[in-house]
């Protein structure tokens, strides 16, 4: 029995580029619709050319980012600095359901293909715009991509250790975030649109996605104004809160205790004997007075164990742990990857590996397929959609118009 794609039916005509614009397409590709990735030779989605190439390919189509974040889209070539390129965009939206963008604020207007251009040739359009900073506002106009949206949101200064410069995540949050609430509002506009027959156009200010996703401490600051520290691994409700060293070269183990029950199993499965005998810290309360104390005995005694076997451990006796995975363990060890990652040919004969989306619909996942050589759709989507004969496609292949 194949699994339902409940967006099957939905055409989308897709100019997103780089990644969380592209990343949002590619979720509702996941789910059944028919998307349409517009590139242009003459402008390069920077994702084909940037990050991670697998060893001996060099190539603006297998690109691992690019693969990851347009898998299950097709793709054309239209290149938009052509006044027929964008007679031919346009007649395109006539037979889509959806188009995405994620320029900044007026660039599809000054193309003639924003959200009133469109809907006069198709009034039940929906339109998606994903501007890193908004469409209004003193700050629309910047450009910006992922860390200068998490600085502008509080992530980079709430993470970290106090008294050390901001650390930041470590990945660019907002551009693997946005998307998930990007897809959520599309999917809406398309039922309100079967409910009610209207169009809509959709802003998504990436900025304040992110900030949308800030933890309980900025936001608290919102709320009384004033800073809070940044809390490094450390947490104010509990003790221990921490990431711990283990066996190896840079091997570390997360372990909290929750509460009194969760401290006592901690104790018993490390050996702390004479912390779990001590009095003054039986109680929440105490143990965050001596936080410093506890941190050093608890790492002196996972120093000696193997991760994946201490947070088995842990589990087991009740603790909430887990090993401090790398990418190899992502790849290789943990067993939850089963089924998430799979391997996928690319025409030239190689093969890579690519994530499905975390999700399963009656315990089987959305088909995967690998995302699209550059311009690979161009003439069966022109042809099947507007009627243009191959003579036509090869006069328009010779003026330019779909470099």
């Amino acid at each position: 029995m194949t699994i339902p794609q409940p967006l099957a039916g939905i055409r989308i005509l897709d100019f997103c580029w780089m990644i969380a614009g592209p990343l949002t397409t590619r979720l509702l590709g996941d789910l059944g619709a028919e998307v349409i990735k517009v590139e242009s030779l003459a402008r390069i989605d920077a994702i084909r050319t940037v990050g991670v190439q697998p060893p001996g390919m060099m190539s603006p189509d297998t690109n691992a980012v690019f693969h990851d974040c347009n898998a299950n889209k097709k793709s054309i070539c239209l290149n938009l600095g052509e006044p027929r390129a964008i007679e031919l965009a346009k007649d395109l939206s006539r037979h889509c359901d959806v188009v995405t963008s994620n320029f900044t604020p007026d660039r599809m207007d000054r193309w003639g293909l924003g959200y009133n251009d469109l809907r006069a040739v198709k009034p039940d359009i929906i339109v998606a715009s994903m501007p890193v900073m908004g469409n209004e506002g003193p700050h629309s106009t910047w450009r910006a991509v992922g860390n200068g949206v998490i600085a502008m949101s509080g992530l980079n200064a709430h993470t970290g250790f106090l008294g050390r410069p901001p650390a930041g995540l470590g990945t660019l949050h907002s551009d693997f975030t946005s998307p998930y609430l990007g897809a959520l509002q599309i999917a809406a506009a398309i039922y309100h649109r079967r409910r009610t027959g209207e169009g809509q156009f959709i802003e998504l200010a990436q900025y304040e996605a992110t900030v949308h996703l800030l933890d309980t401490e900025p936001l608290e600051a919102l709320i009384n104004r004033e800073e809070p520290a940044p809390p490094g691994n450390r947490s104010r409700e509990h003790a221990p809160h921490g990431v711990f060293p283990c066996i190896g070269d840079d091997r570390w183990i997360a372990i909290v205790a929750r509460s009194d029950a969760e401290w006592a199993a901690l104790c018993r499965v490390l050996g702390l004997t004479e912390l779990l005998n001590r009095p003054g810290l039986a109680t929440v309360p105490g143990r965050l007075a001596a936080v410093d104390e506890i941190e050093l005995a608890i790492a002196e005694r996972t120093a000696q164990f193997d991760a994946w076997d201490l947070a088995e451990a842990l589990v087991t006796s009740g603790v909430p742990a887990s090993p401090v995975e790398d990418i190899g363990d992502l790849a290789g060890r943990d067993p939850m990857r089963e089924g998430f990652l799979e391997e996928i040919a690319l025409p030239a004969g190689e093969s890579m590996l690519l994530q499905h989306e975390p999700v399963k619909w009656d315990g089987k996942r959305f088909p995967l397929s690998r995302a699209p050589l550059l311009g690979e759709h161009t003439g069966a989507v022109l042809s099947t959609l507007l009627g243009l004969s191959s003579e036509e496609l090869a006069d328009l292949a010779a003026a330019g118009v779909l470099s």
